[in-house]
């Protein structure tokens, strides 16, 4: 029931999302209600909440604070690591933006457990179902506005006029409040007119290494826009694993094995990695526009957020100030606006803004960005009630982050009409190792009959059934040359060829692209991405071999080739076909 349009004790509230944010708000809904002498029932819609990655969490001093007084303590020993801060890197160059001792807390279980997210959702909801809180598993359809006839019965009439539809089913509640994430959400099936944070794709993965010894800084790390399509990515140390997130406009899980691949070969990732989960999901990129309806509302990543934010202080924020809307401003729209929107996340959205701003400009600062993270922590800004920076640290704030980059990129723009492009030179480049051969190939079959074709000759072979370690190897150890296959596990052949070709590193490593798609415009595709030659498969073992001692011109490659023939087989060997 409801008195003069307000919640009152027995006042049903249903919030759509059983992550962070859908817990948060139902402890602290329960939490400040029992402080204002109310008795809510809370009821939690979680279903639909797969996600196979399990990211790991970054606990601030503040955000410790705010779960401390929604009754959730953190144990001590669910620390992983003590950050030692954020280290920001651009086109080679570097800057440590330090946290202050204590401050960053990466909490994380994973491989053994559940990632940190999950252990503080946990802990989220125990917290609210103490409180009563009702968590049922069920996904939401659509909410509905359907107040109840005059002429249906008092039980009716006292349930409220918001109806959630879920999985064939509907209950009456007075207030319905959105916390499905920055994921897919309901649209106006939520309310006629929503319009929630816009987002931005982004692709999340696990590493796990094969030693349990981290031999990496414990810093989280941000290398900008290190594609493309790749505005950012972020790599989160653990004890034996990696938490990495990139995001872009366009990104792909292709691009972040590329940029993966990148890091490992720049020293940013421990050798002997493999890539244990990976997903796409969706970052809020900026405010939103409409987020209030009568007795509707959204909170935490489905109302604001941008990619820079580490943690959890934002989300937790917004979950306190929507309940003190709910309970003191009133369910009309206008109160709400007024109440949550524009006196509760004023700030909030202010900083959502910018953060998303800084994102495109810290892309066209290029080597500059660094320097300008830097710069920016340096600045006094006026701190309101929240006061928060990016990237889990205090400073810098999204507005002076947002006008130091903005400086930068400007700079970085003038100066390349005013210069040349020059390919950084590497400190020390390894001498290139004799008759030595990376075959990459995910077919055991050919893989397998390709080394020992190569052993035959004398020479040392190296094969990887994943294509994921072959950057770090070729930069530590260059090969005479690579046989690489089109078709792989995570990235396809001639992207990975680019990338070998774009780098000093690996820019002079010899390619031998080989696939079963015997077309023109693959063949064409190949040499154009830097393939010393094209070999459609089945591979002809005479000319390949013709091919890596030079005694054969790479133009020859264009002809058709005729089947293998191994020695001691009656036949045509398939022993080289894809698979």
């Amino acid at each position: 029931m409801t008195l003069g349009n307000r919640l009152a004790s027995g006042s049903r509230v249903a919030i759509v999302g059983g992550g962070i944010a859908g817990a948060g708000l139902a402890a602290s809904l329960l939490f400040n209600g029992r402080a204002r002498g109310l008795t809510l029932d809370v009821r939690v819609y979680a279903g639909g909440m797969s996600e196979r990655t399990s990211p790991p969490v970054v606990l601030t001093p503040e955000c410790r604070s705010r779960l401390a007084a929604l009754g959730c303590r953190i144990p001590a020993e669910w620390r992983t690591l003590e950050l030692r801060g954020v280290e920001i890197i651009a086109e080679g160059r570097r800057e440590l933006l330090p946290s202050s001792p204590g401050g960053m807390w990466l909490v994380d279980g994973w491989p053994s457990g559940e990632g940190g997210m999950a252990h503080v959702r946990g802990i989220l909801t125990n917290a609210a179902s103490a409180q009563g809180a009702r968590f049922v598993d069920r996904h939401v359809d659509r909410v509905e506005r359907q107040p109840p006839a005059p002429d249906a019965p008092i039980a009716v009439r006292g349930t409220g006029p918001m109806v959630v539809r879920a999985q064939g089913s509907g209950e009456r509640y007075h207030a319905v409040a959105l916390a499905s994430g920055a994921g897919p959400l309901l649209g106006d099936a939520f309310f006629p007119g929503f319009r929630p944070a816009p987002t931005m794709p982004a692709v999340q993965a696990r590493l796990r290494h094969a030693s349990s010894r981290l031999e990496i800084a414990p810093v989280a790390r941000l290398w900008v826009a290190p594609l493309p399509t790749v505005d950012g990515l972020f790599l989160l140390p653990g004890v034996d694993s990696v938490y990495a997130l990139a995001f872009g406009p366009a990104v792909t899980p292709a691009d972040l094995c590329q940029a993966l691949m990148m890091a490992s070969r720049d020293g940013l990732l421990n050798e002997g990695f493999e890539l244990a989960a990976l997903e796409t999901t969706r970052l809020p990129h900026g405010p939103g526009r409409t987020l209030v309806a009568p007795c509707q509302l959204a909170v935490g990543p489905a109302a604001f957020g941008h990619p820079l934010q580490l943690g959890l202080s934002e989300t937790l924020a917004s979950c306190s100030r929507a309940a003190v809307a709910l309970l003191d401003g009133g369910l009309e729209a206008s109160a709400l606006e007024r109440r949550y929107v524009r006196e509760g996340l004023c700030e909030l959205m202010e900083d959502a803004a910018a953060g998303a701003r800084s994102v495109s400009w810290m892309r066209r600062a290029g080597k500059r960005a660094p320097s300008a993270f830097l710069a920016a922590k340096g600045r006094r800004t006026s701190l309101g009630i929240y006061g928060g920076g990016v990237l889990g640290l205090s400073a810098p704030t999204p507005l002076a982050l947002l006008g130091a980059v903005r400086w930068a990129g400007l700079r970085e723009v003038v100066g390349s009409w005013l210069r040349t492009t020059m390919d950084p030179v590497p400190m020390a480049v390894p001498d290139l190792e004799p008759d030595l051969y990376y075959v990459v190939d995910d077919d055991p079959d050919a893989r397998e009959a390709l080394t020992a074709l190569l052993e035959s000759t004398g020479a040392k072979v190296v094969s990887f059934a994943d294509e994921l370690a072959l950057f770090c190897a070729v930069a530590r150890r260059p090969p005479t040359a690579i046989l690489l296959d089109v078709v792989l596990h995570w990235v396809d052949g001639l992207r990975l060829c680019e990338g070998l070709k774009q780098h000093p590193l690996t820019r002079g490593t010899r390619v031998v692209v080989m696939s079963g798609l015997n077309r023109p415009h693959v063949r064409q595709r190949a040499l154009d991405a830097g393939a010393e030659a094209f070999l459609p498969k089945p591979v002809d073992p005479e000319r390949l071999l013709r091919i890596l001692t030079g005694r054969m011109p790479a133009s020859s490659t264009s002809s058709e080739p005729s089947p293998a023939r191994l020695p001691g087989d009656g036949g045509t060997s398939d022993r080289y076909a894809a698979s």
